[in-house]
């Protein structure tokens, strides 16, 4: 129950912080212009992303025990539960006969999943920071996968795929594959990534410091990203959204999870010790949708409040999702 608390405080916090400083600057009560404002929600995610994010990450692979070789297919089962979703996503927009403009939200919304900031979170506070070693390599094509495939389909869906914002960020997969590859985010994850699994094989001892680190990085890196998504949020969901919002929880909290899980287990990934690539598998595969659905829907042009409101009901189901996890987890092993 502590653990539960303490994870969804931090989530919390972060959003409701976020949500209050805009607003006290749009009441002028704190003195910052909207381009000054962008500018810092934008400098504590990138100080997250780019220097909070590799120093948990290699410091918690260092440390992990990879002499079993199933770690390593802990890739394969992170994108395919997103392109589960991602089918899911296309199947409920084709039930509810959704226009282009909300199919293309609510596509890339059951796809789009917060792996890093609240999954990586609920992984270190359930599981420890041996787990939250594994969260690096399951989102490895995290990116990726964004995109080659999330960002094509939102532009595809566009009723304004003409305008020159979406030309310049939605021609195909392969500009998708070659914009990552260019990416300093998903360069730097990678290169956390290489350090730590250079270090612990070369037989160095992490020192003693690194563990109570990571345990002040990881909640203060998911603070500040949330901060900054928590300046961008409209707390409202529209009545009419509710049945795409609905099928959009289902298939992020029930179908996408066990599809995970049982590809995880034709893996052989449930030999893993103490059943720990199991319920990292479980938690990530279950988290709501991220934050790039909202900017993919501004980007694209798409329906807004739709993306507002799938993202809302998909991430204040995180209530329910967190102590769920904590019952469940223990019967995994």
């Amino acid at each position: 129950m502590t653990r539960f608390i303490v994870s969804f405080s931090i989530i919390f916090l972060g959003l409701a912080a976020g949500f209050l400083f805009i607003r006290l600057v749009k009441n002028a009560i704190i003195p910052l212009g909207s381009d000054a404002t962008e500018r810092l929600r934008l400098a504590l995610q990138r100080f997250a992303l780019l220097v909070i994010n590799p120093v948990i990450f290699c410091g918690a692979i260092w440390s992990l025990d990879l002499s079993d070789a199933r770690y390593f297919l802990l890739p394969i089962v992170g994108i395919s539960a997103l392109a589960l979703g991602l089918a899911l996503g296309f199947a409920g927009s084709k039930a509810l006969k959704l226009p282009p403009d909300q199919a293309g939200v609510h596509i890339t919304s059951a796809s789009f999943t917060n792996i890093g900031s609240i999954g990586g979170l609920v992984v270190f506070m359930l599981l420890g920071e041996s787990a939250f070693a594994l969260v690096p390599l399951y989102k490895v094509f995290e990116e990726l996968f964004y995109y080659s495939v999330l960002f094509p389909v939102a532009r595809s869906h566009s009723e304004k795929s003409n305008t020159s914002l979406a030309s310049a960020e939605g021609r195909g997969p392969l500009f998708g594959i070659l914009k990552v590859l260019r990416d300093p985010f998903f360069l730097v994850s990678v290169a956390s990534i290489a350090a730590g699994l250079g270090l612990n094989q070369s037989g160095l001892t992490r020192p003693a410091f690194y563990s109570p680190l990571n345990a002040a990085l990881v909640p203060t890196g998911t603070f500040l990203l949330l901060f900054g998504v928590g300046m961008r949020l409209r707390f409202r969901i529209a009545r009419k959204h509710m049945r795409g919002a609905l099928l959009v929880l289902v298939g992020k909290m029930l179908v996408v999870p066990a599809g995970a899980l049982l590809l995880a287990w034709s893996l052989g990934l449930e030999r893993i010790p103490d059943g720990m690539g199991l319920k990292v598998v479980l938690i990530l595969s279950m988290m709501p949708t991220a934050f790039l659905s909202l900017v993919s829907a501004a980007m694209f042009h798409l329906d807004e409040d739709y993306a507002n409101s799938l993202w809302l009901a998909s991430n204040g189901a995180i209530v329910l999702i967190v102590p769920l996890l904590a019952t469940v987890l223990p019967l995994l092993g």
